[in-house]
């Protein structure tokens, strides 16, 4: 009997766990992140090379000599700067014989060798000499990658996962009005990203595809987090629609959690293309994060308050709150940052 209960717990466990797999896979994929970023800096190597035409270098902590052959800049039709090249000559003295290997940088296109990565950083002002940056890290990267795929697969199961708080507040709201929400929010945000997007000429940096991505991405997690702050007003305002306020908010914090935690490893994976680092706590990167932090707990919220406790009035009052506080620091991110603080995101001002 005892052995026919427990297996009965044990079924019911495995259940339970298989019916959240999405939420498990989601926290494991924000440790194996983390993870992957503590092999990077405890194990990594990084730092800048600075070449001239006339003399090789030593890349540091390796064998591997770089010499500088060719460098040009391409230009537009209207002589504006849209990629730089690096034309280079490697050698690597542990490996015999001795072979003289070519290889380019390009912006947004670093160069791999024997598991080196060579970046374009720099230029020199007569032309003759460029500044690269390199790093070796070969776990580091991979693991933290691995992370991302296990997120946005997480994230993306999330919204078919049966038996979550996020389907029960659902229930609760008329279908045909989240559509129509969605599909105003969506548009919305459509707008603000044609705003906000730096226009023709491009600096070299930002002639990739992933620019378009990683500023719609972000602007709809912004547009997002602006409607919430607004059902917040709204909820302190009107005690009689408190409670629908807040749970329209709960729903809308899914996607707009989601899509800036997807924007933010959008630019990190476009950093490590273009800077060879996929972070480097720049001022934007850290209140990015601090952000999507605050956002998190706010996610979290129910839990930490009583799960599903939708009718405490003191409750839905300290939600609103707190989502109105929180979007101070879209804000000061997006803003503040930006005018006050600068960073390598300076060239989106």
């Amino acid at each position: 009997m005892l052995s026919w209960l427990s297996s009965m717990r044990s079924s019911r466990a495995a259940r339970h766990l298989f019916s959240h797999a999405a939420t498990w896979l989601l926290h494991i994929a924000l440790a194996t992140i983390v993870v992957g970023a503590c092999v990077t800096h405890f194990f990594g190597e990084q730092g800048e090379i600075h070449l001239r035409a006339d003399k090789a270098i030593v890349v540091p902590q390796s064998q591997i000599s770089v010499f500088l052959w060719d460098f040009q800049i391409v230009n537009d039709h209207a002589g504006n700067p849209v990629d730089f090249i690096s034309e280079l000559r490697l050698l690597d003295r542990s490996i015999q014989p001795l072979v003289v290997d070519e290889g380019i940088v390009r912006m947004n296109k670093p160069l791999r060798y024997h598991g080196f990565r060579f970046c374009q950083s720099d230029y020199d002002s007569d032309m003759q000499g460029v500044v690269l940056s390199y790093n070796h890290d070969p776990w580091g990267i991979g693991i933290t990658y691995t992370g991302y795929g296990m997120l946005l697969l997480a994230m993306i199961a999330f919204f078919f996962q049966k038996h979550t708080y996020f389907r029960a507040l659902i229930k609760k709201q008329h279908v045909w009005l989240m559509v129509i929400l969605g599909v105003v929010i969506v548009a919305l945000a459509i707008v603000m990203t044609k705003v906000v997007t730096p226009k023709p000429p491009l600096q070299p940096v930002l002639q990739t595809p992933l620019l378009g991505i990683h500023v719609s991405v972000i602007m709809l997690s912004y547009t997002l987090f602006a409607v919430i702050m607004i059902n917040g007003i709204l909820g302190l305002c009107m005690p009689q629609r408190r409670e629908n306020l807040m749970q329209l908010s709960q729903v809308l914090l899914y996607p707009a959690l989601f899509s800036l935690t997807a924007g933010i490893f959008i630019g990190a994976v476009w950093a490590n293309m273009s800077w060879g680092r996929y972070w480097g706590w720049d001022p934007k990167e850290t209140w990015a994060l601090i952000t999507m932090l605050v956002y998190a707990f706010l996610l979290h919220f129910p839990w930490l308050k009583g799960k599903f406790d939708l009718s405490n009035d003191t409750y839905q009052k300290s939600y609103h709150a707190l989502s109105i506080i929180a979007f101070l620091f879209v804000l000061f991110t997006y803003f503040g940052v930006t005018y006050l603080l600068g960073g390598v995101h300076s060239y989106a001002n």
